[in-house]
């Protein structure tokens, strides 16, 4: 599943849970309906959780003529099994990984996903902007990745 492609790639990195033990905050309250509005613009729907994989559900948006001219989905959730350790070995691992200043702890943008992975404490999450155009063109990458750097910012907020 396309939504998972960053999640799965690191979390290949991990064996176990949460080394902080504590309980991640659901899904959905990683980012508002009005926080995803103001990332990518247009009308924005309600989060709804999509627990196709059980231990890691996301929270989907979806996102109605946004700003990068297309319609598509924003995802937010917590990275399952992940850790401040495994979270900079994957900064290392995934190919075209750029560091992002001002998103939690420590944050990259992965181009390929359009998905900013974001460490506050020992959490780490994802924010994801998916916009497809089938047989056209795709949403401008620098626009792009500025709005789910945007998104990304909120769901620091939240953790």
């Amino acid at each position: 599943m396309l939504v998972r492609v960053t999640a799965l790639s690191v979390g290949l990195l991990a064996v176990t849970g949460s080394a902080s033990g504590a309980a991640p905050p659901s899904a959905c309250k990683l980012a508002t309906t009005a926080e995803v509005r103001a990332a990518f613009g247009g009308s924005v729907s309600a989060g709804k959780i999509d627990n196709s994989i059980p231990s890691a559900p996301t929270c989907r948006f979806s996102v109605k003529h946004s700003n990068v001219g297309l319609s598509g989905l924003a995802v937010v959730f917590i990275t399952p099994g992940q850790s401040a350790a495994t979270f900079k070995i994957a900064k290392k691992l995934v190919p075209g990984a750029v560091s992002v200043s001002g998103v939690g702890t420590a944050a990259f943008y992965d181009p390929h996903t359009t998905a900013v992975e974001l460490l506050r404490g020992n959490t780490v999450a994802s924010a994801q902007g998916i916009f497809f155009n089938p047989g056209g063109p795709g949403p401008n990458p620098a626009k792009i990745k500025a709005d789910v750097i945007l998104l990304a910012k909120a769901v620091a907020k939240h953790l």
